[in-house]
């Protein structure tokens, strides 16, 4: 029965796991690891090939093992690595203490890791130290190689399309859900794979976000400039139940994905046929912020540096109303990675000490919200190449009218 023949065409080149594994032993080794445990299901995939339940043992020398509760069919079809059956808690310590020897580090990613979990295994292995290797998969992950760059190019043509085709789905009267459902549909159809993974725990955002007027102005708790009213206070972002009008702005904002891999695009839109100057002003400045950014954006530079040079720029300038985030909603940040998570490294933010390396891919989004009109900007995803970056989807930035 397994594996599907539909699914073998998606599966992790066996290849591109060993040059994963061997450049992480590279780095617990520098770092005097013995062994890492990796149990967040993004980490998992990114070494196995699998996101199937288990905890996979990665040692400084020699070979990592899979340990899965569920499925272990799959995993042993889908994963190049020894997978074996889960053995139960007391014994996975054990095999945890026999590859850590007797004075052996632990490596736990921290920032995902659940407490219950880190605490118990601080307690049962005694005389062992444990190291937190969040940064450092963090780190590796950034720079993306020629396979999974091209996952995310197919990601990002999903969006390439999905703007295209705006005017089948946007229209007078609708409501933002109905055309986030509509726009989600599509999506599916194209084999985005339904799922946006976010590694800051607690945080969640729909895949679709449509906003509209002033709806895009509402306070939301997500990390992120645009607002949205989102249909439920326990669903409180994104698209709502509004109608859409004409004489205001439509914010389309999509995370696509393909085979894990995620794409970060928006495009405005207006129904209507005189579009306030206001809102073209505010606009054409987002779109002057992101010509800035894109000169910035090469290998070498640091984010820092990039954002507090953009920034200051933009305070000389004097930004339009609600630049970045009305109100509260307001971010410190231009622009962030993506790639089998949405909000990976780089960050283009004023705290953010790191130069920006080939392969690593960032999503920028200058963007504002103006009261009474709605939102403008744009938001694009860029490969930094050796000749600077290169924006993943080609259609056009300035706001599209549908009269």
């Amino acid at each position: 029965m397994l594996p599907l023949q539909r699914h073998q065409r998606f599966f992790v080149p066996s290849e591109e796991i060993e040059r994963r594994i061997a450049v992480f032993q590279s780095t617990l080794k520098k770092r005097n690891l013995s062994l890492a445990w990796i149990d967040h299901l993004a980490d998992r995939y990114y070494f196995s090939g699998s996101i199937q339940n288990g905890i996979l043992l990665i040692p400084s020398e020699g070979k990592p093992v899979f340990f899965v509760k569920k499925s272990l069919q799959r995993a042993e079809k889908e994963s190049p690595l020894n997978v074996a059956p889960y053995p139960g808690r007391k014994g996975l310590l054990k095999k945890t203490k026999a590859l850590l020897g007797n004075k052996g580090q632990l490596g736990l990613a921290f920032d995902v890791t659940p407490a219950s979990t880190y605490l118990w295994l601080v307690d049962e292995l005694e005389g062992h130290s444990t190291g937190d290797i969040s940064t450092t998969l963090r780190l590796q992950k950034a720079i993306k190689s020629e396979w999974e760059i091209a996952q995310i190019r197919k990601a990002a043509e999903q969006a390439s399309t999905l703007f295209q085709e705006i005017r089948n789905h946007l229209r007078p009267g609708i409501t933002e859900l109905e055309l986030s459902g509509s726009i989600e549909s599509r999506l599916r159809s194209l084999g985005h794979g339904g799922i946006l993974r976010i590694r800051n725990p607690g945080s969640e955002l729909p895949i679709i976000n449509v906003v509209s007027g002033d709806s895009a102005l509402y306070p939301t708790n997500f990390d992120g400039p645009t607002g949205g009213e989102g249909p439920y206070p326990s669903a409180a972002s994104g698209a709502g139940w509004k109608r859409i009008v004409e004489n205001e702005t439509v914010l389309v904002d999509m995370v696509t994905s393909v085979n894990g891999y995620h794409a970060d695009h928006t495009r405005t839109f207006y129904l209507g046929r005189d579009l306030p100057r206001e809102a073209q002003q505010a606009h054409s400045f987002c779109l002057e912020v992101l010509n800035r950014l894109e000169q910035h954006m090469r290998s070498g530079r640091n984010c820092a540096d990039i954002y507090q040079e953009t920034h200051t720029w933009v305070e000389k300038q004097g930004p339009p109303e609600g630049f970045m985030g009305y109100g509260e909603n307001r971010v410190k940040f231009f622009g962030h990675g993506v790639g089998l998570e949405l909000d990976e490294l780089p960050i283009i933010a004023a705290k953010i000490d790191l130069e920006l390396k080939l392969g690593m891919v960032i999503a920028v989004e200058p963007k504002a919200f103006l009261k009474g009109i709605g939102p403008v900007g744009v938001e694009n995803t860029y490969l930094v190449t050796e000749k600077g970056c290169k924006s993943l989807c080609a259609v056009e930035h300035e706001i599209i009218k549908l009269s």
